[in-house]
């Protein structure tokens, strides 16, 4: 990775300090286009660093940064997933970065790793300022997944998102389990030993404070952000499904999956990789790899002419 830069970052979102890496490309020459990437659902901004080290060694400039709550960021309870605080930390993230030197702001990609490709979805769909999504195991529901027949919750969305006052709407706070680890209370979110394999390997690799316990926030509000059939329809951008043949996270089945992706009314793209949906996490292995590629195809196609 010689020649690429990093530098620890730190910007505001919702009366919290969110924190990450800023990556540049090893070419300095000129303003480069923008992944920001943030982590998915129990897991930590330092678990993308092979990915977006890879990315800027393409020549792309990276933002990944751990959601309030987790990792190097501030916000409290400590490990609450909170979908909508998480969607604002997308847009202000978005407004970081693009007020850093040789960034283009005019060609920026949002990228979301499973639960955080639905985030993606959203800020894709709901910020003008986005000109690309890119997401890895997405996550769109399952057979009981029942699609709207109008468009009256994502308008609600559309209109609240941002402006929305949540210090009205106290969340309820779900305990909740990433997986079969024996570490937290509550159910397990996703079953089988390949989960427990890679919290247990990437805890290994990386020193950063990681959580097999979570709790999900959700307040009551009229339409979730968390609503996996919600945004498909609305991405007007660019957008590349990574999705993973044999997903074992329920909420990732490949049927819904193509079925979100053929709602896209936008220039798209899907690759499909064979195995499961923790092995496009490991840059040892072939899925990581054929991800990899796709991604960087699909960027240079989108951003071509950098």
């Amino acid at each position: 990775m010689a020649g690429i830069t990093s530098e620890r970052v730190e910007f505001a979102s919702e009366g919290a300090t969110l924190r990450g890496r800023l990556y540049r490309p090893s070419d300095p020459s000129g303003t480069a286009p923008v992944v920001v990437m943030a982590h998915g659902f129990s897991v930590l901004a330092d678990w993308l660093t092979d990915l977006a080290r890879d990315y800027a060694e393409a020549g792309f400039a990276v933002l990944v940064f751990d959601h309030r709550n987790f990792g190097r960021s501030d916000g409290e309870p400590r490990f609450g997933f909170d979908n909508l605080l998480q969607l604002r930390g997308y847009r202000d993230a978005i407004s970081f970065v693009g007020e850093q030197p040789g960034i283009n702001k005019k060609k920026i990609c949002v990228f979301g790793q499973s639960a955080s490709s639905l985030t993606a979805q959203f800020i894709g769909a709901l910020d003008a300022r986005v000109s690309a999504v890119i997401c890895h195991t997405p996550v769109c529901g399952n057979r009981a997944t029942k699609f709207d027949e109008n468009d009256e919750k994502f308008e609600w969305l559309r209109e609240n998102w941002s402006s929305l006052n949540l210090a009205e709407y106290e969340p309820r706070k779900l305990p909740v389990r990433f997986c079969r680890l024996h570490e937290g209370e509550g159910q397990v979110v996703v079953e089988g030993g390949k989960a427990v394999g890679y919290a247990t390997n990437m805890k290994r690799k990386y020193s950063s404070d990681w959580s097999n316990q979570v709790f999900i926030l959700q307040r009551k509000l009229p339409a979730q952000v968390n609503e996996q059939r919600l945004p498909a329809k609305h991405l007007k951008v660019p957008t590349l499904f990574v999705i993973a043949k044999d997903d074992e996270v329920p909420m990732c089945e490949m049927a819904t999956n193509r079925r979100c992706f053929d709602l896209i009314d936008a220039p798209k793209e899907m690759v499909v990789v064979e195995e499961g949906h923790f092995d496009l996490a490991d840059n040892d292995r072939e899925p990581y790899r054929e991800a990899l590629a796709g991604d960087l195809k699909f960027l240079r196609r989108v951003f071509a002419g950098n």
